[in-house]
Protein backbone atom coordinates (compact mmCIF):
# COMPACT_ATOMS: atom_id res chain seq x y z
CA UNK A 1 0.00 0.00 0.00
CA UNK A 2 1.23 3.51 -0.81
CA UNK A 3 2.29 5.73 2.03
CA UNK A 4 0.50 8.98 2.83
CA UNK A 5 2.89 11.20 0.82
CA UNK A 6 2.53 8.98 -2.27
CA UNK A 7 -1.26 9.10 -1.97
CA UNK A 8 -1.16 12.88 -1.76
CA UNK A 9 1.15 13.00 -4.79
CA UNK A 10 -1.16 10.73 -6.77
CA UNK A 11 -4.22 12.78 -5.84
CA UNK A 12 -2.45 16.00 -6.80
CA UNK A 13 -1.38 14.45 -10.11
CA UNK A 14 -4.94 13.39 -10.85
CA UNK A 15 -6.08 16.96 -10.19
CA UNK A 16 -3.65 18.33 -12.77
CA UNK A 17 -0.57 19.16 -10.71
CA UNK A 18 1.70 17.26 -13.07
CA UNK A 19 3.01 13.74 -12.70
CA UNK A 20 3.78 14.21 -9.02
CA UNK A 21 3.38 17.33 -6.94
CA UNK A 22 6.20 18.28 -4.59
CA UNK A 23 5.02 17.25 -1.11
CA UNK A 24 8.19 15.82 0.34
CA UNK A 25 11.02 17.59 2.08
CA UNK A 26 14.04 17.83 -0.19
CA UNK A 27 17.48 18.28 1.28
CA UNK A 28 19.51 21.31 0.38
CA UNK A 29 22.21 20.67 -2.16
CA UNK A 30 25.23 22.44 -3.56
CA UNK A 31 26.28 22.29 -7.22
CA UNK A 32 30.04 22.54 -6.94
CA UNK A 33 30.47 22.98 -10.70
CA UNK A 34 28.48 26.22 -10.78
CA UNK A 35 28.81 27.31 -7.16
CA UNK A 36 25.02 27.33 -6.83
CA UNK A 37 23.27 26.40 -3.57
CA UNK A 38 19.70 25.05 -3.68
CA UNK A 39 17.60 25.25 -0.53
CA UNK A 40 13.84 25.20 0.06
CA UNK A 41 13.11 25.83 -3.61
CA UNK A 42 15.48 28.79 -3.76
CA UNK A 43 18.55 28.94 -5.99
CA UNK A 44 21.48 30.96 -4.61
CA UNK A 45 24.02 31.57 -7.37
CA UNK A 46 27.72 32.21 -6.88
CA UNK A 47 27.21 35.91 -7.69
CA UNK A 48 24.50 36.24 -5.03
CA UNK A 49 26.76 34.47 -2.52
CA UNK A 50 29.54 36.94 -3.36
CA UNK A 51 27.17 39.89 -2.76
CA UNK A 52 26.09 38.34 0.54
CA UNK A 53 29.74 37.97 1.54
CA UNK A 54 30.42 41.64 0.87
CA UNK A 55 27.24 42.62 2.72
CA UNK A 56 28.15 40.67 5.86
CA UNK A 57 31.72 41.99 5.77
CA UNK A 58 30.35 45.55 5.59
CA UNK A 59 27.97 44.92 8.50
CA UNK A 60 30.75 43.38 10.58
CA UNK A 61 33.01 46.37 9.91
CA UNK A 62 30.38 48.65 11.48
CA UNK A 63 30.29 46.71 14.74
CA UNK A 64 31.85 48.14 17.89
CA UNK A 65 33.87 45.26 19.32
CA UNK A 66 34.05 46.97 22.73
CA UNK A 67 30.28 46.66 23.17
CA UNK A 68 29.23 43.09 24.13
CA UNK A 69 26.00 43.11 22.08
CA UNK A 70 27.73 44.58 19.04
CA UNK A 71 30.61 42.12 19.46
CA UNK A 72 28.12 39.24 19.44
CA UNK A 73 26.58 40.56 16.20
CA UNK A 74 30.08 40.77 14.71
CA UNK A 75 30.57 37.07 15.53
CA UNK A 76 27.22 36.23 13.91
CA UNK A 77 28.29 38.11 10.77
CA UNK A 78 31.67 36.34 10.88
CA UNK A 79 29.89 32.99 11.02
CA UNK A 80 27.98 33.86 7.82
CA UNK A 81 31.19 35.11 6.19
CA UNK A 82 33.05 31.88 6.98
CA UNK A 83 30.15 29.72 5.74
CA UNK A 84 30.07 31.56 2.41
CA UNK A 85 33.84 31.37 2.07
CA UNK A 86 33.77 27.64 2.80
CA UNK A 87 31.12 27.20 0.11
CA UNK A 88 33.44 28.94 -2.36
CA UNK A 89 36.63 27.08 -1.34
CA UNK A 90 37.86 24.76 -4.14
CA UNK A 91 38.87 22.11 -1.58
CA UNK A 92 35.34 22.08 -0.14
CA UNK A 93 33.84 21.99 -3.65
CA UNK A 94 35.97 18.94 -4.52
CA UNK A 95 35.04 17.24 -1.26
CA UNK A 96 31.35 17.80 -1.95
CA UNK A 97 31.78 16.44 -5.49
CA UNK A 98 33.41 13.28 -4.16
CA UNK A 99 30.72 12.82 -1.49
CA UNK A 100 28.00 13.19 -4.11
CA UNK A 101 29.77 10.67 -6.35
CA UNK A 102 29.87 8.19 -3.42
CA UNK A 103 26.14 8.62 -2.83
CA UNK A 104 25.34 8.08 -6.49
CA UNK A 105 27.58 5.00 -6.80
Amino acid sequence: MADRADLINQLAASMGAGQFAQTRYEQSKFDSDTGTFYSNGVMISASVAEKALKHFEMLKSKCNLDDPASHEMAMIYQCAIEAIKAMQDPVVKNLMKSELAKKLA
